[in-house]
């Protein structure tokens, strides 16, 4: 009989917690629209630049005038850019003069190794880069979104530091991709 209740308990307990995991979830994005995306941009801070011709591209500033680029990924309707299952952030930049491959990937590393938020790289072309991933798998609350957004922006505004290493170093030294 005391099991009996125990196990009932915790079927009450289960059931409630699903409840509340659900509710929690209820609002949480399951695949992300360019709606989406433009807002949690702008929520996270950013200027979208109104494009001159459609693009599948968002073109929009941070603080400090950093230039970046947004894409979504994994679209059941690409032309539309409706029910995507991810979201890319790509900034890029130009190297500091005189500066050497040596330093520039010793940039690359430190930043990997000290940051969360994106991963810098130099693409086959010698484009220096810092991208982060963000996918709605599961669900991801719009809150979340944006501040993840937030948090990359940040993250970029740090790799100036690693691979700028003079004090003059500014966001007009990035480049849109």
């Amino acid at each position: 009989m005391r099991s009996t209740r125990l196990a009932a308990a915790a079927a009450i307990a289960m059931l409630a917690l699903g409840s509340a995991a659900g509710a929690q979830n209820k609002g949480a994005l399951q695949k992300f629209t360019r709606a989406d995306f433009e807002r949690a941009l702008t929520e996270a801070g950013a200027t979208i630049k109104t494009p001159e011709e459609p693009s599948e591209h968002i073109d929009f500033t941070f603080e400090d005038g950093v230039i970046a680029d947004g894409l979504l990924l994994a679209c059941e309707d690409e032309a539309t850019q409706k029910n995507c299952l991810g979201s890319s952030l790509l900034a890029t930049f130009s190297p500091q003069d005189g500066a050497t491959p040596e330093q520039i990937q010793d940039a690359i590393n430190t930043y990997n190794y000290r940051e969360n938020f994106g991963r810098a790289y130099l693409d086959p072309e010698g484009t220096i880069s810092v991208r982060m991933y963000i996918i709605a798998d599961g669900g991801i609350t719009r809150e979340n979104y944006a501040r993840q957004i937030g948090l990359w922006f940040n993250s970029v505004l740090d790799f100036f530091g690693y691979l700028y290493t003079d004090e003059e170093a500014s966001a007009e030294d990035t480049k849109a991709s």
